[in-house]
């Protein structure tokens, strides 16, 4: 994972920027599922289905099974959990403004790749408010 850190103009660096840091870190960590769960609004499973559907079928006893660019194996149908835990953090980006509030952009990828190197962008507010804000190729 890469962390970045955008300290905006006319900021100024507070004592405390290293413990805000930390405690942004660890809201990214305690926020975990509520993360996640800001990506099923827009029916992805289906579109992972969908886009590893392209890949080569094999055959795989009873089960539908696709072999990825990567030499990964994905079984249909693709569960919630199969998803949560291919999901990881790829990089954290916190932007302190003048008013030491921050915004905080992650960018997560999937391990298997479904969704063929595209990303997911989310972004965090000053108030904890998360939103999933697209896929990115």
């Amino acid at each position: 994972m890469d962390l970045f850190i955008n300290i905006l103009e006319n900021h100024h660096i507070s004592d405390n920027i290293f413990e805000d840091i930390v405690r942004i870190i660890k809201f990214v960590e305690e926020n975990k599922s509520m993360i996640q769960e800001t990506l099923f609004k827009d029916d992805i499973l289906e579109l992972a289905e969908d886009i590893t559907s392209s890949a080569t079928l094999l055959e795989c006893a009873s089960d539908e099974c696709y072999i990825l660019d990567d030499g990964s194996k994905v079984y249909f149908p693709i569960t919630k959990d199969d998803f949560f835990n291919s999901l990881y953090i790829e990089s954290l980006t916190i932007n302190f403004n003048k008013n030491n509030n921050s915004f905080i952009e992650l960018i997560l990828l999937n391990n298997p790749d479904y969704f063929n190197g595209s990303y997911f962008i989310i972004n965090i507010d000053e108030n904890s408010n998360i939103k999933f804000i697209g896929l990115e190729d």
